[in-house]
């Protein structure tokens, strides 16, 4: 079997296509890209959805996890070769309680069936396994490689170990006897779940007949009465909308009226603004709050009254004449009674001296003071220095009257823009760029019922077709008749097949025990390969749990005891080695991988690689791989 094209609806593939050749096929791709979805639609469509599946904690069911992220109904295409024929496998979904359950295979290019083929055994014809199987063995799944046991496994190796000729084995034998139940009845799948479903589809086909000409009836009466509310509902909406239309105008013209209005309080309330701003405008606060400038009114009146009590300070030369009257006293004592007296003159000529010259600096002092204030009060043009508070509060007023008129401004500009958003709502609603939600409600109603009328003009032509294609009821009786004798001769031969797999089963029991030295010497054969040496020995249980031993070493160990990469590849050797024992290979199946590389390092990569494309001169292989 060689797979050569899909086409899948499935998961994040939106009738995306994938082209494949025989050998080795490597599918290198970015992580989320769809290769383990691929894997996944492969293996539906060979063994189908299996709808009973539930979702649980950690785990999805493929129905859920693999349904379409475009909404659309889940299918897809396989083109394959198997037997030297080129087939072509459908599967699509009429219900979403069913994904994928509408099979067909037909020769690739015709309209010709595939005879023997079903939804059931498609995957078992063209691989020679069962899904358990197929699964245990070709299909290594993401993160998926240890092995899961089953007694079917186990029988196909054992069968294979035994005779070395797998056509004529217990296993094989068991299969085909398992193979007819599974034909005849499969969970609800088969032959006699199939003629059931028939008889009952009959049964309720003579229900359906009367049923469907009530139904017509009531649909047809409901389709009535929704056109007659169409109808008048158009009427409302027509007057609603004239109504609507002059409300509108109306309020257009009003809110063109008011905006008008308050374009003129505007302007006039910008004149005011303008015309306080210049009256506040001050040569000495200009810029200053009001605060500011009163804070510089009283630093300024206390310098000035500073300067006033500066200039009011006068020096006298009382002093000044005394010293002197004293120097001249000296002078005379000093002709008349003794030269000595001169030091007395000297001493006091001195103090009239520095007396003179503090008289004449507290004189300059005053004056500069006097001066300064003169300047300071010409500088406010006030006479003293009480004034100067008076101007600070004349500027707080004048400046508190510009502040009232720029508030003015800034709530009449306001006002005006409400006025403009809602004259241009005004005019929306005039133009109809904007409707009202009484509007927008009956719009979506007429919508609503408009839809639902072709709805029900739909529905009763269906009915009409249905109860067309239904029938007779004579003849659907005598069908019903006919299936029941067919399933009765089922049941008989369901039942006497279960027995003889039973009994089979027991006589090939003490083989299965003989299946683990087969598969454990050949997976040691190609993890030894693929480990360069590393490992010499590996050993697989029933229950297909594995341990490997380390050359040199002398106690195996488990796959606890190994790196993520190493476990990789001891799983892998082990699929690989169930595929030979357990796979036909006169029609070998494709040998399908995701991501099994992604834990190895380049050497080990390599060798898989070449084990890889040597199986490829065999087989089909299909690697997905982000590495």
């Amino acid at each position: 079997m060689v797979i050569h094209k899909l086409k899948a609806t499935f998961g994040c593939l939106d009738g995306d296509t994938l082209e494949l050749q025989p050998g080795l096929n490597v599918i290198n791709a970015p992580n989320e890209s769809g290769k383990s979805t691929w894997c996944a639609f492969i293996r539906a469509m060979l063994y189908g959805i299996d709808s009973a599946e539930r979702a649980k904690t950690g785990f999805l069911p493929d129905k859920t996890h693999y349904a379409p992220w475009s909404g659309k109904p889940m299918g897809g295409t396989m083109e394959l070769t198997h037997g030297g024929l080129d087939i072509t496998l459908t599967r699509s979904t009429s219900s979403a309680r069913a994904p994928m359950r509408n099979f067909s295979a037909t020769y690739t290019g015709t309209g010709d069936a595939v005879p023997g083929i079903d939804a059931a055994n498609v995957g078992e014809y063209l691989t020679g396994a069962s899904r358990s199987v197929f699964c245990s063995s070709a299909f290594i799944g993401q993160g998926a490689a240890a092995v899961t046991g089953s007694a079917e496994l186990e029988r196909r190796i054992a069968s294979v170990v035994s005779s070395g000729e797998e056509e004529v084995s217990a296993s094989e034998a068991d299969e085909r006897l398992r193979a007819w139940l599974r034909r005849r009845r499969y969970n609800k799948r088969g032959a006699i779940p199939e003629l059931e479903n028939d008889i009952a589809a009959g049964e309720a086909a003579l229900r359906r007949v009367a049923d469907t000409v009530a139904e017509r009836d009531r649909v047809s009466a409901e389709l009535e009465r929704c056109t007659e509310s169409i109808n008048r509902l158009s009427d409302q909406l027509k007057n609603t909308q004239e109504r609507e239309r002059t409300s509108a105008r109306q309020s257009f013209e009003r809110s063109g009226e008011q905006v008008s209005e308050l374009e003129w309080r505007c302007s006039q309330a910008e004149r005011e603004s303008a015309k306080r701003s210049a009256e506040a405008a001050d040569r000495f606060f200009d810029g200053m709050s009001p605060d500011d400038a009163a804070q510089l009114a009283r630093t300024e009146q206390q310098r000035a009254e500073e300067l006033r009590r500066q200039s009011a300070v006068r020096a006298n030369l009382n002093s000044f004449y005394a010293c002197a009257a004293l120097c001249v006293l000296f002078v005379i004592l000093a002709v008349a009674v003794s030269p000595f007296e001169l030091i007395g003159t000297a001493v006091f000529a001195a103090l009239g001296a520095w007396r003179y010259t503090v008289y004449h600096r507290a004189v300059d002092s005053a004056r500069s003071a006097e001066n300064e204030l003169r300047n300071l009060l010409s500088r406010y043009g006030v006479s003293s220095a009480e004034e100067i508070p008076e101007l600070a509060a004349d500027y707080a007023r004048r400046r508190a009257a510009a502040d009232k008129a720029a508030a003015a401004l800034e709530a009449a500009r306001a006002e005006l823009a409400r006025a403009r958003e809602a004259r241009r709502a005004d005019e929306s609603r005039f133009t109809g760029a904007q409707e009202s939600e009484e509007l927008r409600r009956l719009s979506w109603e007429l919508a609503s019922l408009n839809a639902r009328r072709e709805s029900l003009s739909s529905r009763l032509a269906e009915l009409s077709g249905v109860i067309s294609a239904l029938g007779d009821p004579v003849a659907i009786e005598s069908g019903i008749r006919a299936k029941q004798d067919k399933l009765a001769e089922l049941e008989e031969q369901y039942d006497a097949i279960e027995l003889a797999a039973n009994t089979l089963e027991k006589a090939g029991a003490e083989l299965q025990n003989r299946f683990s030295p087969a598969l454990g010497h050949r997976a040691a054969e190609i993890f030894q390969r693929l480990t360069g040496g590393r490992y010499e020995d590996l050993t697989v249980s029933r229950d297909f749990s594995v341990a490997v031993r380390r050359s040199g070493d002398s106690v195996p160990r488990g796959s606890l005891y190994l790196s993520a990469g190493a476990v990789d590849l001891m799983y892998l050797a082990v699929r690989l080695a169930i595929a030979e024992l357990a796979l036909p290979n006169d029609e070998p199946c494709p040998i399908i991988l995701d991501d099994a590389l992604a834990y190895l390092d380049p050497t080990r990569r390599e060798r898989v690689l070449d084990l890889l494309d040597e199986i490829g001169r065999k087989r089909q292989v299909i690697l997905f791989t982000c590495a």
